[in-house]
C-alpha cells in the first residue's frame, strides 16, 4: 500500500516542557502475535513466536481434535484507519514539532479455536479471543501534501487483540522516514549516506528511524480499534538494531526514551538528559472491511 501523510506547518505544542517525563501510560508491552494454532500430541504445548520475542502459549486438549467453536465478538480480516499526530525530527532544526496524518492498514488472524485455551502475559484466554495483528502498515509522506515533497514515511505494526478484555497487547511500531524516496519494503531508504534497516536490507539513503509502544481498544459493536496512541522516539533505535517492548538500550525500560510532555525543543532522555530526544506521539485507529 503506498498512501501518503500530510504533515502540515510546525505548529507549537501545548505539551511541550523542558524535559522529558517517563510516561505511564507507554510502558514495556506484553506478548504479541503468532502464527496458525495446531498440535503435535493431545495436552501438548505450542508457542507462537513473535517479532518482539514474545510469545502466545496454546495448550491443546483431545476435545481439539475434533474441532471447536470460533466464535468472537472481534473480527478477523482485514482493517483499515487513520494515524494522527506530531513529529520531531532530527533531520530538522531543534526538532519543531510537525503535524503528521496518515493511513493504517493491518490484517487479524484469530490464533485459534473456542475449545483451545492460549496464555497471554500470564493470563488464559479461549485462543478464538485472540487475534495477531500481522501485515500492518502506516504510509505516506512527512511535511509534504498531494503534489509531493516532504519525507516519505513507513511504519510497520505489531500486537495481539485480546478480545475478551477488548485491549491491544504488547502493540509496536517500527518507523522510517527517508530525506529521498524509500526502497522497496520501505523500511530503508535509496538515496546517499549509510545505516541499518529493518526488514529492508541496508539503509542507503539520508532520513530516520523510531519504534515505541501501540495501544488501542476495541469496540465490537462497530468492530474498530478505538482510543488508539502511539508513542516513538529515535533513540529505541541505534545502528542496525531495532528495540521492542521488552526493553530499550543497554536493557533499560521502554519509558526511559518516551516522552508524553513532547519530543525536540530541548526535550532530553531520562537515561541522558544531555541528549535530546526526537520522536512522536498521537493518535489512530481502524476498522474492519
Amino acid at each position: 500500500m503506498h498512501s501518503r501523510w500530510v504533515f502540515g506547518a510546525a505548529v507549537p505544542l501545548a505539551w511541550v516542557a523542558a524535559c522529558a517525563s517517563n510516561s505511564t501510560g507507554f510502558g514495556p508491552g506484553g506478548p504479541s502475535g503468532g502464527e496458525d494454532a495446531g498440535s503435535d500430541d493431545a495436552g501438548s504445548g505450542i508457542v507462537f513466536p513473535s517479532d518482539d520475542g514474545s510469545a502466545v502459549q496454546l495448550n491443546l486438549s483431545d476435545a481439539d481434535m475434533q474441532g471447536g467453536a470460533n466464535s468472537s465478538l472481534c473480527k478477523g480480516g482485514l482493517y483499515q484507519g487513520t494515524f494522527a499526530g506530531n513529529y520531531s525530527s532530527s533531520l530538522t532544526l531543534v526538532g519543531i514539532p510537525l503535524t503528521v496524518t496518515g493511513n493504517v492498514e493491518l490484517t487479524l488472524h484469530q490464533e485459534g479455536s473456542g475449545q483451545q485455551t492460549c496464555t497471554l502475559e500470564g493470563e488464559t484466554t479461549k485462543c478464538s479471543d485472540l487475534f495477531a495483528l500481522q501485515d500492518g502498515t502506516i504510509s505516506g509522506v512527512a511535511n509534504g501534501n498531494d503534489s509531493g515533497g516532504g519525507f516519505p514515511y513507513f511504519c510497520t505494526m505489531t500486537g495481539t487483540l485480546n478480545c475478551a478484555k477488548g485491549v491491544l497487547v504488547g502493540g509496536w511500531i517500527d518507523c522510517t522516514y527517508c530525506l529521498g524516496s524509500l526502497n522497496d519494503g520501505g523500511m530503508s531508504c535509496s538515496m546517499g549516506g549509510t545505516g541499518g534497516g529493518k526488514g529492508g536490507g541496508m539503509q542507503t539513503g539520508t532520513g530516520g528511524q523510531f519504534g515505541g509502544p501501540l495501544t488501542a481498544n476495541y469496540n465490537t459493536s462497530t468492530l474498530s480499534f478505538v482510543n488508539g496512541t502511539w508513542n516513538g522516539s529515535e533513540a529505541l533505535v541505534g545502528t542496525g538494531v531495532w528495540y521492542g517492548p521488552d526493553g530499550g538500550p543497554d536493557g533499560a525500560p521502554v519509558g526511559d526514551f518516551l516522552s508524553d510532555s513532547g519530543y525536540g525543543l530541548g526535550m532530553c532522555m531520562l537515561a541522558n538528559c544531555g541528549q535530546t530526544l526526537y520522536g512522536g506521539s498521537g493518535t489512530w485507529g481502524a476498522t474492519s472491511k
